[in-house]
């Protein structure tokens, strides 16, 4: 016989319900089969002889396993597709496979009388067909920019799989207004964070009345630019090392602070101009320039 777990959605705090399904139930004496779950994401609660199958049990003492035996006297045959039993869980969310666990005896068939021949089809991957629960939804986002100023607008962007229905963002710290018509309620808002600092971006999707939410702390850095970091090195040309991860151009005014981790290194002829529209070196800090450092006139 096939025996199939399904491939289910589901909503993170109900009971999901896990059809077992044969086809080829053709003259079987006996049953024996084992059926492994993530019980992190799984508890079970019950189960029911779905198929009337004189004395079916499910058996669930081993968190994480489930097993199914029968044994009787005469050969039984049931129609395809025949539902073999029905297992609830408690889904606590996340996704977690449905495993048929075959180490040769751990799930196997057998015809009944006179002799009770196994059944040992090969490969068995496509007489046992695994399933899996998983959430209804699963939730993710995008953003235009990691790093903006202070009042440029970006694009968040809903990635969210499974369809939902509706959307609901929130910003933390609420230094933030939202764009163009668009809301805390649109799928894809256009925002503008009006203060410097680390924000925590968080989104809600819902599909039939199972919200599923997706956060991402410290996703957006709102950060002037041209502030030297030096998280990286000591190479001005490094992007990663400037706080909006952007080597610094003409228009950009240059901040060295009074602390780094790695203190900035030029190579070559820095113009104060080109290079950068202008350089302000905190008293307490320092700085390398291997060539020139020409500042060009204001005027």
């Amino acid at each position: 016989p096939i025996t199939t777990a399904p491939v289910l959605t589901a909503c993170p705090g109900s009971v999901v319900s896990v059809p077992i399904t044969v086809t080829g139930f053709n003259f079987i004496g006996s049953i024996s089969l084992t059926l492994n779950y993530n019980a992190s994401v799984l508890t079970f609660s019950s189960s029911s002889n779905t198929s009337g199958i004189p004395g079916l049990s499910v058996g669930h003492g081993t968190p994480g396993k489930i097993t199914i035996g029968e044994f009787n006297s005469s050969g039984l045959t049931y129609p395809d597709n025949t539902v073999l039993c029905t297992i609830n869980f408690n889904y606590l969310g996340g996704t977690s496979g449905l495993t048929w666990f075959d180490n040769g005896s751990s799930c196997q068939w057998a015809t009944g009388p006179p002799n009770f021949a196994t059944l040992n089809d090969l490969p068995t991957s496509t007489y046992y067909i695994n399933g899996q629960v998983a959430p209804m939804l699963n939730v993710d986002f995008t953003a235009g920019n990691l790093y903006p100023e202070t009042n440029q607008t970006i694009q968040l962007t809903d990635l969210t799989t499974g369809g939902p229905t509706s959307w609901s963002w929130s910003i933390t710290p609420s230094t933030v207004i939202y764009l163009n018509g668009t809301s805390a309620a649109s799928q894809n808002p256009q925002v503008q964070f009006t203060a410097y600092g680390s924000y925590d971006i968080s989104l809600t999707a819902t599909l039939k009345s199972c919200p599923l939410t997706k956060t991402k702390t410290g996703y957006i850095q709102c950060v002037p630019k041209g502030h030297w970091t030096g998280i990286t090195s000591a190479d001005w040309n490094i992007p990663s090392n400037w706080s909006n991860f952007m080597v610094p151009d003409g228009t950009t005014d240059v901040v060295i602070p009074a602390v780094s981790q790695n203190w900035p290194v030029f190579n070559g002829n820095l113009s104060i101009g080109s290079q950068c529209h202008s350089l302000i070196i905190d008293p307490a800090s320092r700085m390398t320039v291997t060539g020139d450092l020409v500042i060009y006139s204001s005027k």
